[in-house]
């Protein structure tokens, strides 16, 4: 039952997670760069630190009892992390919060679930939990497949029927640079995972200390994420330099702005605290099971908000279809994935 309930907590981790843009589609008065530094502030910084202090006792005597190696693996995948999260925020961007989630996630789902297990137990390819939770990733690949192909038939369908308007080949011209985009996402967003794989020594340190199973790893999130934050710091600030984008952060609706880049950075902070509390009661291959959970769930979500914010209205019938029908897959490779964790 406790697996199970993991498997819940992980997927409610993907909802918060692929929700998390969603507020950027109301903030028209700040760019990309003021969104993207004011979130990994709030959601980087400001509140896995707030939740580390509140739930580990003696934080710094838990980094102190961590060796200089695993610390330092950290904070490497962190800095490699933040270059997915960058890209991220990009990608959304430029090729749609739908399809951006479909391919970011995607790739990041499949590399993420494979690299630990072959990293830490490559002896599970060859047990049935751990055959059943490679055919579930063969599925999520094809959900995020046709996902993506129902993003490219959305945008042949709008040719067709004449709204991509004059600047078509600008438009594709960014489409092809997002999709770039995208694939260095996914490549790089994975770290994330792989810091709670190489950080074992910190949540035995925390546990240690005498913090809940379910919170230990709360002190390997915000060491991660601070030092993704560094990236994300460097990449927006030269950003607001060509145009003292900064001022934009005391301008017209900064307020409001503020406030829903706080609501951005709590539904991320908030998924990653539901993440380490379900890897807490996934077992030996907890982080190959919950991380394509979480992956499959932010997907899903993240199409269903783009869908509900009109990125699909008018889209013929078969774009529709093809996206339903990745869709479903997606949610048979959760079904897969969580029957070869119980197994």
């Amino acid at each position: 039952m406790s697996r199970v309930y993991g498997c819940v907590l992980a997927v409610a981790a993907g909802v918060t997670q692929g929700a998390f843009p969603l507020p950027m589609k109301f903030m028209p008065d700040w760019k990309w760069e003021n969104i993207w530094f004011a979130f990994s502030l709030w959601g980087f910084v400001v509140l896995p630190w707030i939740l580390a202090f509140a739930t580990v006792p003696d934080l710094a005597g838990v980094y102190a009892a961590t060796s200089w190696k695993t610390l330092a693996v950290t904070v490497c995948c962190g800095l490699a992390w933040g270059i997915g999260t960058l890209c991220f925020g990009l990608g959304v961007r430029m090729v749609g919060m739908a399809l951006g989630f479909a391919l970011m996630n995607g790739m990041t789902g499949a590399f993420g679930t494979l690299f630990p297990m072959l990293a830490r137990q490559p002896e599970a390819f060859g047990t049935p939990a751990g055959r059943t939770i490679l055919a579930g990733v063969v599925l999520l690949l094809v959900g995020v497949a046709l996902c993506a192909l129902a993003g490219h038939r959305r945008g042949r369908s709008d040719m067709r029927s004449g709204q991509a308007g004059a600047k078509d080949t600008a438009r594709n011209n960014v489409f092809a640079l997002g999709l770039l985009v995208c694939v260095i996402c996914g490549l790089t967003s994975p770290m994330l995972n792989f810091a709670f794989v190489f950080g074992q020594e910190i949540v035995r340190s925390a546990e240690a200390a005498g913090a809940a199973p379910a919170h230990a790893s709360n002190p390997v999130w915000c060491l991660t994420m601070s030092a993704a934050f560094i990236t994300t710091l460097a990449a927006c600030l030269a950003k607001m330099v060509r145009d003292r984008g900064w001022r934009r952060f005391a301008g017209h609706n900064a307020a409001r702005c503020w406030a829903l880049s706080g609501v951005m950075g709590a539904l991320w902070a908030g998924g990653i605290a539901l993440y380490g509390a379900g890897l807490s009661r996934l077992g030996t291959l907890s982080a190959s099971v919950g991380w394509p959970l979480l992956m499959i769930a932010t997907v899903m979500t993240g199409v269903f908000c783009g869908m509900a914010t009109g990125e699909w209205k008018g889209v013929a019938l078969r774009p529709r279809l093809t996206l339903l029908t990745g869709l479903v897959t997606l949610a048979a490779a959760a079904a897969v994935i969580g029957i070869g964790n119980a197994r």
